[in-house]
């Protein structure tokens, strides 16, 4: 593949790109047409071509044979941006999504369209595939084999991947001054199988606070030693029919 290339630019503090395949008349045509793959870049002063490379899949191309065609891709333009084409179903789609591109349909000239009107709708979908990635995440805390297993008494679960303890940090609300809070009630309404161990225990083994505020109806019963071991207080106040909690760290002196 050969092609020409240009400095990278910043949009939405990353580089915002959106990769189009294009046929011989600057049609948008799908991936089993025979075109080039456009590489357009945001910049201070609109979109620009940055790369483009000629695209082909034989007819008789395998699933080996397109995975390699796809890995030069990803070798060539990255992977995770948008992807323009006149189609959006089939294999060459579904491998183009397993590689983190979100995949859309068009049609018409490439000059007719409108990249900031798409660029915004794009922008919009990856920030929900984000956060889907994330309730997935932690949803698999109380669903995969070998799950969390854990009582009042005392907490038991199995190693978390950082995967996992970031989705666990997603459910707090960021406060000014690394202060973090959360609500266990409300935590328990969008997710049925959670238990205290398992939203409480990462969060407060990863310290990664100056305070953490916790709005529940009652306390577990090993909160008080878990905490004790980390090093950590906490202030607790009574609150409506629930209790609040302010953990802090224990100054060391």
């Amino acid at each position: 593949m050969g092609g020409r290339g240009a400095p990278a630019s910043r949009f939405r503090k990353t580089v915002m790109k959106i990769i189009a395949h294009v046929d011989a008349r600057d049609e948008i045509a799908d991936v089993q047409t025979p075109g080039t793959l456009r590489l357009f870049e945001r910049a201070a002063d609109g979109w620009r071509v940055v790369d483009e490379a000629a695209f082909a899949i034989s007819a008789q191309a395998n699933l080996a044979s397109i995975q390699k065609l796809l890995r030069g891709v990803i070798e060539r333009f990255g992977a995770g941006h948008a992807f323009v084409s006149g189609g959006n179903r089939g294999l060459v789609y579904s491998l183009l999504q397993e590689e983190g591109f979100r995949v859309w349909k068009a049609r018409g000239p490439l000059a007719a369209l409108d990249l900031d009107a798409f660029a915004q709708r794009d922008a919009e979908l990856a920030r929900d595939r984000e956060t889907e990635a994330r309730e997935r995440a932690f949803a698999a805390l109380f669903c995969s084999p070998g799950g969390c297993s854990a009582g009042e008494g005392g907490p038991t679960r199995r190693h978390l991947t950082p995967e996992a303890i970031d989705a666990v940090h997603r459910l707090a609300e960021s406060l000014p001054d690394g202060r973090l809070r959360i609500d266990l009630e409300a935590v328990f309404a969008r997710y049925r199988d959670a238990n205290s161990v398992d939203v409480l225990a990462p969060l407060l083994e990863a310290r990664r606070f100056s305070s953490l505020e916790i709005l529940c109806d009652h306390l577990p019963r090993w909160f008080s030693a878990k905490i004790a071991a980390l090093g950590l207080a906490a202030e607790i106040t009574p609150r409506g029919a629930g209790v609040r909690a302010l953990v802090i760290p224990i100054a060391k002196g």
